[in-house]
């Protein structure tokens, strides 16, 4: 038995050899592997999105092999599940680190994401987290983790600009009572005040927002624009509330409701309404076409996380071609300085403390009962 095996591998060695040495006609044949790790939840209430994001970071290396690969070597995938609790993300980066790979990508639920960077920093390894939230991440300071998602500032300011573009006179910006809509809405607050215009602010409860309070909130204010920062369900119900009592003007949400339940709670009464959300493929046109290979592969439509870890292996690839390495320290010494590197909302670049330098935010409207497409909000 150890004979055979031996030369089972004398013989492994001999084809691995001889491919390597092929010089022949055809397509070039790619030398060696770099392995670039992926992390996502694949099990639990989040797996479904999990896999959308393993399937677009699966298609990015393909499209990389079918190109040349990278350094003239064929790309290859670690995939782990980090699932969404602080103990299982860490265990899933500590598996990646322990492979040696060139870097990671992914990253959902913000908790597990949070404690995968930590994990994955401690080894210097690089990561572009394409789905969790920015803040934390970056808050952490890790020299080596770089969010591809915009922070709550970057939202904040989004609806500020579409406030003024609309020429908004007196402003009202409601929240629920959970702490991440209580922070957006103190910042638009806030900025509404910089730029010298009339902001009311209000905040209901988070579980049982008192509707008929927040509308006499926006009739006593004679407000022009009104911003929900709250969930999605109660929000398709305060727009539908504010148009039954005669509301004419604006209404625009917060990412919190880029989800059908604020349709299906809205409905009619969500038609024209804004949101402020982070870009997917179904609102840019630019995506089209890869959405199309997208779905010949998998037979479905891709969602925004395979769009995020498509972009997010591509810049990876792109960080170790231009360090000519897979040196960790290398390839992230060039993730802030990609070259003519460009995503499906333009160009990829990040600021001093890793955070989005052009954010990801666009402007939707509703349409025929569907999110649309209002402005992507940026010129490249």
């Amino acid at each position: 038995m150890l004979a055979l095996g031996a030369a089972a591998l004398v013989v492994s060695g001999l084809l691995a050899a001889c491919s390597a040495s092929d010089e022949g006609g055809g397509a070039a044949r790619l030398r060696g592997e770099i392995t670039f790790g992926v992390l996502a939840p694949l099990s639990g209430d989040m797996a479904e999105r999990g896999q959308d994001l393993v399937d677009g970071a699966q298609l990015a290396a393909a499209e990389l092999n079918d190109q040349g690969g990278v350094l003239g070597r064929q790309v290859k995938l670690a995939v782990e599940d980090g699932g969404c609790a602080p103990a299982t993300g860490e265990q899933g980066a500590t598996r990646l680190a322990a492979k040696s790979v060139a870097g990671v990508v992914g990253g959902l639920c913000e908790n597990a994401a949070v404690a995968a960077a930590n994990a994955v920093a401690a080894e210097g390894t690089p990561f572009l987290v394409s789905s969790a939230r920015a803040d934390r991440l970056i808050e952490a300071g890790l020299p080596s983790v770089f969010p591809m998602e915009g922070t709550v500032y970057q939202e904040a300011l989004a609806a500020v600009h579409w406030m003024g573009y609309r020429s908004a006179q007196r402003v009202v910006v409601l929240a629920d009572g959970s702490p991440a809509s209580q922070r957006l809405s103190g910042l638009v607050t806030d900025r509404v005040k910089a730029d010298g215009l009339t902001v009311s602010r209000q905040s209901a409860e988070a579980n049982r927002p008192d509707l008929a309070g927040l509308v006499s909130t926006v009739t006593a204010a004679k407000a022009d624009f009104v911003y929900w920062t709250g969930a999605a369900e109660p929000g398709g119900r305060l727009v539908s509330a504010l148009r039954q009592a005669g509301y004419t003007g604006y209404f625009m949400a917060s990412s919190e409701s880029d989800s059908p339940e604020f349709l299906q709670a809205a409905g009619a009464a969500a038609e024209d309404a804004f949101l402020t959300t982070a870009a997917g493929p179904r609102l840019l046109p630019a995506a089209a076409d890869w959405a199309a290979r997208f779905k010949d592969r998998f037979r479905r439509d891709p969602g925004r996380d395979a769009m995020q870890a498509y972009d997010a292996l591509r810049a990876m690839a792109q960080a170790v071609r231009q360090a000519a390495d897979t040196a960790p320290s290398k390839v992230v010494d060039n993730l802030p300085r990609l070259e003519g590197f460009t995503t499906f909302t333009g160009t990829l670049r990040f600021a001093a403390d890793h955070s989005l330098r052009y954010d990801n935010y666009v402007i939707a409207q509703v349409r025929g009962g569907t999110f649309t497409l209002a402005s992507k909000l940026r010129t490249d």
